[in-house]
């Protein structure tokens, strides 16, 4: 696999959609701790909920993305960049990818397995990676507006 400097438009377009829907799912998901418990008293409650469709949504695009990352590369960081920030970019991406896969997991192990520690890991999970993608979004736009290095930019141009 050949060296990249950008990320190619399905990568792009798989970003961002995954982003969106990652954001649909956190807006939908209020009141699914209450949705449980019914459930759990034998209530009667939506079969698959708006929030756990989107959390089966964000977990297929991911599998997605990272296939299509797989096959065809990722650029490496902006020239400049120290290895120990290298580093830390790759272990982000993969904590990032490890979240964006476990917390799916551990909704869907809560809601159709009714596993009470798989909710509980869910909610921490789900607190986990909203800090990772709040750095994730401030340091790309540091690096875009005050290192001035382009690195937002790559994942707004396309490199096919």
């Amino acid at each position: 696999m050949s060296q990249r400097t950008g990320y190619t438009t399905a990568q792009i377009a798989m970003h961002w959609l995954v982003a969106a829907t990652i954001l649909l799912t956190w807006f939908f998901g209020e009141g699914m701790g209450k949705l449980l418990k019914t459930r759990a008293e034998g209530g009667e409650v939506p079969t698959v909920p708006l929030h756990a469709a989107l959390g089966m949504t964000v977990l297929a695009l991911v599998v997605i993305r990272l296939v299509i990352r797989l096959r065809t590369g990722h650029p490496d960081a902006v020239p400049g960049t120290s290895d120990a920030v290298a580093k830390a970019r790759d272990w982000g991406h993969i904590a990032l990818y490890v979240l964006m896969i476990g917390v799916p997991i551990g909704g869907m192990a809560a809601w159709f397995g009714n596993i009470g520690a798989a909710q509980e890991g869910h909610e921490v999970g789900v607190k986990i990676l909203v800090v990772l993608i709040l750095g994730h979004a401030a340091l790309a736009l540091y690096h875009q507006y005050v290192k001035k290095d382009g690195t937002l930019l790559r994942m707004m141009r396309p490199e096919d």
